[in-house]
């Protein structure tokens, strides 16, 4: 009888493979999560934020820069200006969640292997997501020391957000830059 040398399946380049491969995926399905943190941040900025929309359409009205002939008209022009902010806002909201999908989907595939072309341009807009990341965090440390209103726990919850999507960034890029390294490595 012949012998036969086993190998097994689970080799520690498979196992790495893998590892880093579920990360990837793992760590795009969060980018499609801390997306609808960024668009809940862009509603309670133009909500709750220093510049509110009533304040900005308020100053849009005291200009005087609308021609209002009786105080029907002039409700008639706050409704299309609150119409034409809340349009805005909700295209920029669509614009910035179709952004964070194209990252995370791309990501998620590229994990789970189902990526029909190797694409790497997700792996430009997550470099420059950690680039406007970073900015955010240091922005949001000088406001903190600077700061002294009573927002500081919305603060402290921007802050703390915009850290967990600055590391999930550098994670997604470190996960990718391992597949490759173990990709060439087994090839």
């Amino acid at each position: 009888m012949d012998s036969v040398l086993y190998k097994p399946r689970n080799e520690w380049l498979q196992i790495q493979l893998r590892r880093y491969r579920d990360a990837l995926a793992l760590s795009g399905s969060m980018v499609i999560v801390l997306s609808v943190w960024d668009i809940i941040k862009l509603f309670i900025s133009f909500f709750l934020g220093e510049n509110t929309i009533s304040e900005i359409i308020e100053s849009i009205m005291a200009q005087g820069a609308y021609e209002v002939a009786g105080a029907g008209h002039e409700k008639v022009m706050r409704a299309l200006l609150w119409a034409g902010f809340m349009v805005v806002i909700l295209i920029f909201s669509l614009v910035i969640f179709l952004f964070h999908y194209y990252i995370g989907m791309s990501a998620f595939r590229t994990g789970r292997q189902t990526v029909k072309k190797d694409k790497r341009f997700y792996l430009t807009l997550t470099v420059f997501c950690v680039v406007v990341s970073a900015v955010l965090i240091i922005l949001n440390s000088i406001s903190f020391m600077t700061s002294t209103d009573s927002s500081a726990n919305v603060d402290i919850a921007f802050f703390i957000m915009e850290v967990t999507a600055f590391i999930n960034y550098i994670f997604i890029l470190y996960a990718a830059g391992k597949i490759k390294k173990l990709e060439k490595a087994g090839a």
